[in-house]
């Protein structure tokens, strides 16, 4: 086996520059946790947040809260699911479904929990269904 001199400062930048993209690869890409919002907060922000969107995106948005606003949350959820997977939405606009998701996502376990027999059957096929 050849061995070639490597000087002691070298050893240790080889070291640091691994060091470095380790902690890159495993942190540098990890997504921000999501900002916590109330239902309040949904039913306030959605207006803007989809304003001059196409009809039909304002149109499901109003829809998400108008349910919220009846806590109805499995229709909230159902058209906050169908927003998200709506093409073209803005970075802003993800973010805030997705938001807008677990909040109501959160609301049917609550309702779940109490016997709410619609919040029951919506989390029961969205298991079966994952």
């Amino acid at each position: 086996m050849i061995r070639l001199p490597i000087a002691p400062f070298a050893t240790v930048a080889i070291a640091i520059a691994i060091a470095i993209a380790i902690a890159c690869a495993s942190g540098c890409t990890k997504e921000q946790p999501l900002a916590e919002v109330t239902t309040a907060q949904i039913v306030a922000g959605a207006p803007e947040a989809f304003k001059g969107s196409p009809t039909e995106v304002q149109t499901m948005a109003a829809e998400a809260v108008d349910a919220i606003g009846k806590q109805d949350y499995p229709t909230a959820w159902d058209r906050l699911q169908t927003l998200n997977g709506t093409p073209n939405l803005t970075d802003a606009q993800k973010e805030f479904v997705a938001a807008s998701i677990a909040t109501v996502g959160a609301e049917m376990n609550k309702a779940e929990e109490s016997g709410n027999e619609a919040a029951q059957e919506a989390l029961k096929f969205h298991r079966a269904n994952k």
